[in-house]
């Protein structure tokens, strides 16, 4: 991670229960450097990673990007990512760990292909910023956006430093993540809290970054995406999965799936109707006595006003408002009342209470 607290630079922490009013009109501003950067390069490299993950690659035109799924042959999912396709490069991202399975699966079929591998995961920075005011920020910068639609980039400068300009919106608002070279890193975080004093610039820690994710529903590799998961369990199939593109490595299984009309388990949001809070640690969800789901990640949410999850429930029970239990894993603690959510789980605005 850029060491900006040792540097001065950082702006004022956002109290959490400001904080879902504080981003509708201030830019918050975190450091993702420690997320997973691979450069895939070479005349094959649509081809190569189009026959490697489920998103059509071959039809990524410069300047576009998309999420996919990286699928092992028996169609688990190895990688949850993006690819961001540049003039003579396509740039892979994950989140932090997933490079453990992405690098060992990309190398072996790469050999059958003219393309490079490079991970510059050690040697780049990545910013976010999160909020309605995050392109102002940028635009103070000097910075040329990309077109809008997610995961649209392009090339600018901030401060003279070369940088990538990416629109996405992980934790729900509208967001724009800056990649540069990691010399580049403090000069560029510098000067955007500069300049976003007079836009009430706050630093947001990964507690904070990791609630707002839940509640957008943004799956994160280690925890919502393993490689025990298929790819549709995700329930990011209308963003990652193309299901006419053809053959690649593991589209059998996910063929299947799609011919089936469903998997056994997907992706939900959870809400607690106690406000005590929990950690997703071992908890499972149950229905009538039986184990029908576990959580995968969990926080306190001021917006709701109650804890908050993404978990994974058996298709039967994953209606929205349907209500389960949720304890630990071994019967222990009191059992808790949670209600299903489909994703996004956004909290109502402030201004509308």
């Amino acid at each position: 991670m850029i060491p900006t607290n040792n540097e001065g630079i950082r702006g004022p922490m956002v109290e959490p229960n400001d904080l879902y009013r504080t981003l509708k009109s201030q830019p918050g501003f975190i450091d993702r450097t420690d997320r997973v950067r691979i450069e895939v390069g070479g005349a094959d490299r649509a081809k190569f990673l189009h026959n490697l993950t489920t998103n059509d690659v071959k039809r990524l035109a410069v300047g576009k990007g998309h999420e996919a799924f990286v699928t092992s042959l028996q169609g688990k999912t190895l990688g949850y990512v993006t690819l961001l396709a540049s003039e003579d490069r396509i740039l892979l991202r994950t989140d932090p760990g997933g490079a453990g399975l992405l690098l060992p699966h990309l190398r072996k079929y790469g050999v059958f292909d003219e393309v490079s591998i490079d991970d510059l995961s050690a040697q780049t920075f990545e910013f976010h910023l999160s909020g309605a005011s995050a392109a102002d920020l940028v635009r103070l910068a000097g910075a040329d956006l990309p077109t809008e639609g997610d995961l649209n980039h392009g090339s600018t400068a901030i401060g003279g430093s070369p940088v990538q300009l990416i629109r996405e919106a992980p934790t729900g608002q509208p967001g724009l993540t800056i990649i540069g070279g990691l010399a580049d890193a403090p000069k560029v975080a510098a000067q955007l809290h500069s300049l976003g004093e007079r836009l009430g610039l706050v630093d947001l820690d990964p507690a904070l970054f990791d609630l707002l994710r839940i509640e957008a529903g943004t799956p994160a590799f280690g925890r919502e995406v393993t490689e025990e998961n298929l790819p549709q369990e995700i329930g990011r199939d209308n963003r990652a999965i193309s299901f006419v593109k053809g053959c690649y490595l593991g589209q059998e299984t996910v063929a299947r799936i799609d011919a089936l009309g469903h998997v056994n388990k997907v992706l939900k949001g959870l809400k607690f109707l106690t406000p005590e809070d929990v950690t997703a640690e071992n908890a499972v969800l149950t229905r009538d006595g039986k184990t029908i789901g576990k959580l995968t990640s969990t926080a306190f949410s001021p917006g709701w006003g109650c804890p908050v999850a993404l978990g994974f429930v058996r298709t039967a029970h994953a209606e929205a408002g349907t209500e389960l239990l949720c304890q630990g894993a071994e019967g222990e603690g009191e059992p808790r009342s949670v209600v299903v959510c489909d994703l996004p789980m956004l909290p109502p605005s402030p201004d509308a209470a």
